[in-house]
């Protein structure tokens, strides 16, 4: 069985005004499930399912150019930090999904020590 570790958690939100709270439900391919060129994480943002969609594109180009290969655990870990900052940078509360890719996979790789 695989398991990943995304401890919950709480983020201050200027466009919510509350703290709103994070927890991490599931890590699975977008491709199969819908027809999408991403990784899909997934977690329920205050109860209400919210997708991090991760470029498969950018995550074939860390593994076939840079040879930086990310496992299930680190992409949920780029995840649960792109959702934090998302939320604490003014997150529209009406989305149900986000997309990660480029640059910006790449930064919160290196910030978190996986690239």
């Amino acid at each position: 069985a695989m398991s990943y570790v995304v401890t919950p958690f709480e983020v201050s939100s200027k466009a919510l005004g509350a703290p709103v709270h994070c927890r991490f439900v599931h890590l699975l391919s977008g491709i199969a499930t819908r027809h999408s060129d991403t990784m899909d994480c997934v977690f329920f943002v205050n109860g209400k399912r919210v997708l991090v969609a991760i470029s498969c594109a950018t995550l074939s180009d860390l593994r076939e150019r840079e040879r930086k290969p990310l496992s299930d655990q680190q992409l949920a870990d780029i995840a649960a930090l792109f959702l934090r900052r998302t939320l604490e940078h003014g997150y529209d509360s009406t989305m149900s999904e986000v997309f990660l890719g480029g640059d910006e996979l790449r930064v919160l790789g290196r910030e978190l020590g996986y690239l």
